[in-house]
């Protein structure tokens, strides 16, 4: 089975493994609780950022400025608003790692469906979803790209479209284990549009998995702004 499909049936088939039980701990969720929810328990032990967000890193304002402290010192971004899931600390931090180091792809509906009322409660407008992807050596490692999975599945909580526009034209350093600024060097000419795409005069819902220093997010924000897009915001799980 090729990668395509193989992230086509996980996109399909994300709820089937968590109709019942709480995909956080696993014990049965309390009756009349719809499936892939998270139980009560669970959420108390996520510690959500709540809007108003920062347009700049999606976190949580810390004073009266339009921007957070900490971007206050970053460079302008690229993108317009940013939303993100929750911090990354205590239960946030090990759905993240279970979802994306320890094959748990079904973790995908469930996180796809808090991340869609967090882009309500933003009131965040996008015409069409566009996943951050994954050099294809790094895909077939893991064997699914979870940014392109939760973008489809937002797109299905959403009703908007999710259209693979990027592809990433060279694998480089992983990125965690880099500076601020050789994380900058790492992306130059990291990502380019897929022939073929259309993202003109578009407003773009950019999504990743976590926002650390935004690199990756920049990166991949100004290839689809230099190629014709109206404007980009960005969707993150977590906030470092």
């Amino acid at each position: 089975m090729t990668l395509p499909a193989l992230e086509s049936l996980l996109i399909k088939t994300a709820g089937i493994f968590c109709s019942f039980p709480c995909p956080g701990c696993g014990n049965p969720l309390p009756e009349g609780e719809r499936a892939n929810s998270f139980c009560r328990e669970c959420k108390e032990k996520i510690r959500f950022i709540t809007p108003p967000f920062c347009p700049g890193c999606g976190g949580e304002l810390d004073g009266a400025l339009a921007v957070c402290s900490k971007c206050m010192r970053e460079e302008k971004r690229q993108w317009l608003e940013a939303v993100s899931l929750f911090g990354m600390e205590g239960m946030g931090r090990i759905l993240l790692h279970r979802f994306k180091f320890y094959n748990t792809p079904e973790l995908a509906r469930p996180l796809a469906r808090l991340a869609s009322e967090a882009l309500e409660r933003a009131r965040t407008e996008f015409d069409v979803i566009v996943p951050v992807p994954l050099h294809w050596t790094r895909r077939f490692m893991r064997g699914f790209n979870q940014s392109r999975l939760m973008a489809s599945l937002i797109s299905e909580f959403t009703g908007k479209p999710c259209e693979g526009m990027l592809a990433r034209t060279r694998m480089g350093r992983i990125q965690s284990r880099l500076t601020r600024e050789e994380r900058k060097k790492n992306l130059i000419g990291a990502f380019s549009l897929k022939k073929g795409a259309n993202c003109k005069k578009r407003n773009i819902l950019l999504v990743d998995d976590v926002m650390t220093t935004g690199s990756t997010l920049s990166a991949a924000s100004a290839e689809l702004l230099k190629s014709g897009a109206s404007a980009v915001n960005v969707f993150v799980l977590a906030r470092r």
